[in-house]
């Protein structure tokens, strides 16, 4: 029988709850931007899911599971001129999409707690037409091992 993957159901319940907001990629951002971009939208969200760690808690590490912490980065994109205004609400749409001690996650089992950590907003570099903003979602959960 194969190990329930947590962060897989994380990612794929914050996909469905996001995709309300606006299209929703999982990715690397860097690679989706340096594709040919002409099928992209002129804004959308893309999940990058970054590091994880295994929480250390006040019990020693069990047999049958462990507590883990992931970070996704949830980064919203635009190419638009004026992309400022689009991306400010943007985020607030995710932040309704994400209300609840759990960040809108309750229906995944295993999943203890979610937050969003400090953002940063990336604007277009030189000679570049896209601008970010860059929203880490921190989710720490119970991974089953059996």
């Amino acid at each position: 029988m194969p190990i329930r993957d947590v962060q897989s159901e994380i990612i794929a319940a914050l996909i469905a709850r996001l995709e309300e907001v606006q299209h929703v990629e999982e990715g690397d951002v860097r690679t989706l931007l340096d594709a040919d971009d002409a099928g992209l939208p002129d804004e959308f969200i893309v999940l990058q899911p970054g590091t994880v760690d295994e929480v250390a808690g006040q019990h020693p590490r069990m047999p049958n599971s462990l507590r883990e912490q992931v970070v996704v980065s949830v980064v919203l994109v635009s190419k638009k001129r004026q992309y400022a205004a689009g991306l400010r609400a943007t985020r607030l749409a995710i932040k309704v999409a994400t209300a609840g001690m759990k960040c809108g996650l309750e229906g995944v089992s295993g999943v203890q707690s979610a937050g969003f950590q400090q953002e940063t907003p990336v604007p277009p570099g030189e000679g570049r037409r896209w601008a970010a903003h860059v929203m880490p979602l921190q989710i720490t959960y119970v991974q089953p091992l059996k």
